[in-house]
């Protein structure tokens, strides 16, 4: 599989297992991946309940049911308040990203 083969896979993959996961409160939903290994980050604006929680983890299991052995996954889910910039943070694909502007007014991608 190619590096573009995987990124598709992987966009795609996040994207249909986040519909009907994403709650207000989920800022940024940003993928990557080493060898064979996924990674997923998902930030939230304020606290992060069980329930969110659990959505997120779902969306992960969902990712990695898409990806044969040996691949393997890295969730990490994560309070990171607005306006604090996410650039700073994401990982390199993203696959969903909350409408916000930085404090100098630019959009946030």
């Amino acid at each position: 599989m190619t590096d573009t083969d995987i990124r598709v896979q992987l966009l795609l993959s996040v994207q249909r297992a986040m519909l009907d996961a994403v709650p207000a409160t989920l800022r940024s939903v940003t993928c990557g991946w080493a060898g064979t290994e996924i990674k997923l980050q998902f930030l939230f604006d304020g606290s992060i309940s069980e329930d969110d929680e659990k959505s997120m983890r779902m969306v992960g299991s969902e990712v990695i049911a898409d990806f044969p052995s040996p691949w393997t996954i890295t969730e990490q889910v994560a309070r990171f308040d607005y306006p604090n910039d996410l650039r700073s943070l994401v990982l390199p694909l993203w696959a969903y990203a909350r409408k916000e502007r930085t404090s100098e007014g630019e959009a946030l991608r």
